[in-house]
């Protein structure tokens, strides 16, 4: 049933929903449905306590959750991680309900059912083949067959709950089948997917022996995202090569006579101020202090006496007249290179950290490859920098990661037992998950943060460290084989594979200055306070309902052409904004007066206006009074009644002069010629028809829509037989 319109309401609890007016009179409350593999909660309690459930933090639940809680209108369909033959039916009733109090549908899994689709095939089969280590990846038929059902399964729970005007969005990789799925279902259903991780090439995605079928299943959805172009246009040559279908230049691939599935790029972000407010909080400190006590940032008495004593023994053993040690001074014994190392030179001490999933994907081994040869090349950082490296373990009954946390140990083991000395080891290794209030104060304690996977879909680490340091200095060293590369381009970005390259990396962003750091900083900053989470969703959802609606879906700026307009706008030594401000700066609604610019908007414009190299124009239909009212304290120009008057900045302390457009009619012969446009047009095409002098009317055409609010000027020189460009 076709939509007619929807209007978001707000409750008194401050709690949104939006009702949704259809063609027929009827009212609905329209709903997001957000479906993923995991929900957002965990459970809490016991039988005897009762059961309730806990916030998860970071992944989904940190991206989409505060959406989810501000809606009173959304649900949250997902597995539940429950096993059910623990409980007994009165049980799980309350289980059910304490998921009801928070808008949780749970779905729960038989063991056969997880390690089939989620331990099997999402894991050992589309993990590593979309993150390119298709040598690691499993093609096992039972586990597809799995992956199938649960699929299905997921399909039936949703289906008593979707409703007339509802919208669903799919998460992710484990999910992938649902969307046609439902699409069977319910033919109109605005449906959107999108994946958290990255999209091979099509040379290594056709290796998967069920492809197709995973393309047609997300090809059900009409808006399909990716964290970056690049995977975007991964995903449509794979549809390409193997389905035969090509898309339109607006990412638009057919699928019906009436439906496209519309497929962009959404780089997904943080809540930049619940990092940058937990960095601050009394436990996030306990942990920066003691962080940089241990490392000698903050050195106590007991480090600074064990480093003088190390120093005073390489100063004895190098005289002829040495005790035990001096005898061996000519052989260069590793701890006497290493304390003489760190004697020789100041430098201040330094903290490097790392905060990771210890998977194969985010390229631990190299990482420490890389630490271990900038202690080699660059021995005068012996006991002034130390690297804390959390590595939370996954997985650990799988033989590639057993190896892998073999290998990490391996490794650190080897770095400590070359480089320590008596008083310092370079690497302060943490295998457990800690909670986020010490993450953040391990991130806030880092001088450096390394963060170097072999791929990734984004990694979000890189801007919790970020935001961390709000206003701070700190290095970020960054893989190019992330997402995040492609946004925060002031970090030292490396090949993660080039040993070399990491270490030059890291030696320069130690050697960085304060002030250049603190430069690249706020750069990087300022973009990811501007792409957070809540605002990722909102652009998804936004774009989302364009695509659905047929008058709405050629008009959106894909990501590829923002990025465009950046690149020029970043090239470009001088720039002119034109900006409209009716339904641009501010949504459209009934009354004129009630459309004032906010405080956000105000300060936007002033930022940008006092930009260097930018020329800012605020163009509008409304009188000078009101454009002198609301504007008149920018750095702007000034453009009112749509082009019949014009005011530049106004000078220091002064006022603004209005100049109104030359060669213009007195407003009264104006207003006379223009009053019956559509009743008159031969009179008044008769009046142009000798072009003499067509530049007045540029400015006629433009007070006539203002004043008298005729139809739009294209239309009006269509009525008159001419085009626009004739004229205006």
């Amino acid at each position: 049933m076709p939509t007619v319109g929807k209007v978001t309401c707000m409750w008194r609890d401050g709690i949104r929903a939006t009702v949704t007016f259809l063609d027929d009179a009827e009212v609905v409350v329209s709903r997001l449905i957000i479906v993923s593999n995991r929900l957002p909660v965990s459970l809490d309690g016991d039988a005897e306590r009762g059961f309730s459930l806990r916030q998860n933090v970071g992944g989904l639940a940190t991206a989409i959750g505060p959406y989810h809680k501000v809606h009173r209108d959304c649900l949250w369909v997902g597995w539940s991680g429950i096993d059910l033959d623990k409980y007994d039916a009165e049980q799980i009733r309350s289980i059910r309900e304490a998921y009801a109090r928070r808008r949780c549908v749970p779905l729960f899994l038989a063991h056969d059912e997880v390690a089939g689709y989620y331990s099997g095939f999402s894991n050992d089969t589309l993990w590593p083949l979309f993150h390119d280590f298709s040598h690691e990846a499993v093609f096992e038929p039972s586990t597809w067959g799995m992956y199938q059902h649960v699929n299905r399964l997921f399909a039936q729970a949703l289906e008593p709950l979707v409703h007339e005007g509802d919208t669903v969005w799919i998460q992710d990789y484990h999910l992938m089948l649902l969307p046609q799925m439902l699409r069977e279902r319910f033919p109109r259903l605005p449906m959107g997917w999108f994946l958290h991780v990255p999209f091979p090439s099509p040379e290594i995605y056709r290796s998967l022996p069920w492809n197709r079928e995973l393309l047609d299943g997300v090809l059900g959805a009409d808006l399909i995202g990716f964290h970056t172009v690049d995977y975007a246009r991964n995903f449509l040559s794979s549809v390409e090569l193997l389905l035969h279908i090509r898309a339109d230049d607006e990412g638009r691939i057919p699928m019906t006579t009436d439906r496209y599935a519309t497929v962009d790029a959404f780089p997904i972000g943080i809540d930049y101020d619940l990092y940058k407010r937990t960095a601050r909080s009394t436990l996030a400190k306990a942990m920066k202090r003691g962080i940089e006590e241990v490392s000698g940032k903050r050195p106590g008495r007991r480090y600074a006496t064990s480093l003088t004593a190390e120093s005073n023994a390489v100063a004895e053993a190098i005289t002829k007249e040495g005790t035990w040690w001096s005898h061996y001074a000519h052989e260069e014994l590793p701890e006497l290179t290493l304390a003489r190392s760190a004697a020789a030179e100041y430098k201040p001490n330094k903290v490097v950290v790392s905060v990771d999933r210890l998977d194969y994907t985010k390229g631990l081994p190299e990482r420490l490859k890389a630490f271990g040869r900038m202690l080699e090349k660059y021995p005068e950082w012996t006991g002034h920098v130390t690297y804390y490296l959390l590595a939370t373990p996954s997985r650990e009954n799988v033989d590639t990661y057993r190896h892998l946390k073999e290998q990490v140990d391996q490794l650190v083991g080897q770095i400590n037992g070359r480089f320590s000395l008596l008083s310092w080891t370079p690497i302060h290794y943490i295998t457990r998950s800690l909670p986020i209030k010490p993450v953040c104060g391990i991130y806030a304690a880092g001088d450096v943060a390394l963060v170097t996977p072999l791929r990734d879909g984004m990694n979000l680490v890189a801007k919790e460290y970020l935001a961390c340091h709000d206003g701070r200095d700190g290095s970020l060293v960054l893989s190019d084989m992330c997402g995040a590369a492609n946004e925060l381009t002031e970090a030292f970005i490396v090949n993660p594979y080039d040993t070399e390259a990491m270490c030059e990396a890291l030696h320069s962003a130690l050697e960085i200055s304060p002030a250049e750091s603190r430069r690249r900083n706020i750069a990087m900053q300022a973009r990811i306070k501007a792409r957070t989470a809540a605002q990722w969703s909102a652009t998804f959802l936004d774009a989302l309902g364009q695509v659905t609606n047929e008058g709405l879906a050629d008009r959106r700026l894909r990501m590829s052409q923002c990025n465009e307009l950046l690149s020029r706008w970043n090239a470009a030594d001088r720039k002119l904004v034109l900006c409209d401000y009716d339904g641009t700066l501010t949504p459209l609604v009934r009354s004129p007066e009630r459309a004032r610019p906010t405080r956000a908007t105000i300060d936007l414009l002033q930022r940008l206006g006092d930009a260097s190299g930018v020329d800012l124009a605020i163009v509008s239909g409304r009188d000078r009074e009101t454009m002198d009212a609301w504007f008149g304290g920018l750095p702007a120009t000034l453009i009112a009644e749509h082009g019949a008057w014009s005011s530049g900045p106004a000078a220091a302390g002064g006022q603004r002069e209005w100049i109104r457009s030359a060669n213009l009619p007195d407003e009264a012969r104006g207003c006379r010629l223009f009053a019956t446009p559509c009743s008159r047009p031969s009179t008044v095409c008769r009046d142009r028809s000798s072009r003499r002098n067509p530049t007045p009317w540029r400015g006629i055409i433009g007070a006539a829509i203002s004043g008298l609010q005729p139809p739009s000027a294209t239309s009006f020189l269509r009525s008159c037989g001419s085009s626009a460009a004739d004229w205006v």
